[in-house]
């Protein structure tokens, strides 16, 4: 199964790779996964917490929505899911609530839907437009975010895919089945894990079996048999064989693998260009990338290979338009806050 991680709005990211493969889940509930935001660099807004409410600030560090939420998840498509007692609505840039909290999941929105839930423990997912208009009424069991003009939900057990009008364009019939990533997308039959196409033609099915499959990303796709970790290419060839003891996407032209207990980084001829050395280790984005020394998380500069912020911390998130969220202090209740590139403190760490 391609399980989705746990409910928690902001959760740690847990040991392993595993869910940089399934794909990441941004807000409360399990049966939709996360999107990117694709605000412009600069224009970003980031969520903190301070006296225990969440609200927002700008790249450089100011309050440009005042702390008031229960919880707050990161904006996608200038609307940010915030939760309000046990419900969850929608807040503009400028911090007004444009979707009243009546949901009790609230996905994030890409391609201009969001995968919603009311707060009855019975009711079926749909999705609403950026002025909370139901798009798509309420009927599945679960649903994850479009991709590619198709989203991936749930009916009588069984995935498919609808397309923006809510009309099935891949019936059910897959036990499970991720999000279109470069026109493919992983789904699970009853042979095990393939790839298909936005026609629902299976494009992918190796000789081998496959017990865990990836996202494609940079061309390449990770996946798992019984003799470990390696790569898929387009055509389904493997082009690094698995010989790893986990594997993540491709980002920034490395990928992150195990490799005898420890992490490092390949390259695209499965070449370790980062040794395995690290006790956990993330994707690069903007040429940093976050990675476990012992018991503390610091980050690794793409050029060198070294370790460029002279700072620890409880937990290390990738870059986003310039800044990283980091968490320290105590693991059960952790203060969040935001460093530049440098390691510099934008928002020092709050609760």
């Amino acid at each position: 199964m391609l399980n989705p991680s746990p409910p928690n709005p902001y959760r740690r990211l847990t040991p392993g790779l595993l869910g940089l493969l399934c794909l990441t889940l941004l807000f409360a509930g399990c049966d939709f996964l996360g999107a990117d935001d694709k605000t412009a660099p600069g224009d970003r807004l980031y969520p903190v917490q301070l006296d225990g409410l969440w609200g927002f600030i700008n790249a450089s560090g100011r309050i440009t929505i005042v702390p008031q939420f229960d919880h707050a998840a990161d904006f996608s498509e200038d609307l940010a899911a915030v939760q309000i007692d046990p419900d969850w609505g929608y807040v503009d840039r400028k911090g007004n609530l444009v979707i009243a909290p009546t949901y009790r999941i609230a996905g994030p929105f890409s391609e201009g839907l969001a995968p919603v839930r009311g707060a009855g423990l019975s009711d079926p997912y749909a999705y609403i437009d950026a002025s909370g208009g139901v798009a798509i009424p309420p009927r599945f069991e679960a649903a994850r975010p479009f991709s590619e003009g198709l989203a991936a939900v749930r009916l009588e057990g069984q995935w498919g895919y609808i397309d923006q009008k809510g009309d099935l364009v891949i019936p059910p019939r897959f036990s499970d089945a991720g999000s279109f990533s470069e026109g493919l997308a992983v789904v699970e039959n009853t042979e095990g894990r393939v790839y298909i196409d936005r026609k629902g033609d299976i494009v992918i099915d190796p000789t081998f079996t496959i017990e865990i499959a990836g996202e494609f990303s940079e061309g390449l796709a990770p996946f798992a048999t019984s003799e470990g970790w390696g790569y898929l290419d387009r055509s389904g060839n493997p082009v690094i064989p698995p010989r790893f003891d986990e594997a993540g996407p491709f980002s920034q032209g490395l990928a992150v693998i195990k490799e005898d207990g420890v992490f490092g980084y390949t390259d695209r001829s499965g070449t370790l260009v980062i040794a395995a050395q690290f006790r956990e280790a993330r994707a690069f984005t903007e040429n940093r990338a976050a990675i476990r020394i012992n018991n503390s998380w610091t980050y690794l500069d793409k050029s060198s290979g070294r370790v460029i912020i002279d700072r620890q911390f409880l937990d290390a998130e990738p870059f986003a338009d310039g800044l990283a969220r980091v968490r320290t202090g105590d693991s059960k209740n952790p203060d969040v806050g935001y460093i530049d590139a440098y390691g510099a403190y934008v928002w020092y760490p709050t609760n």
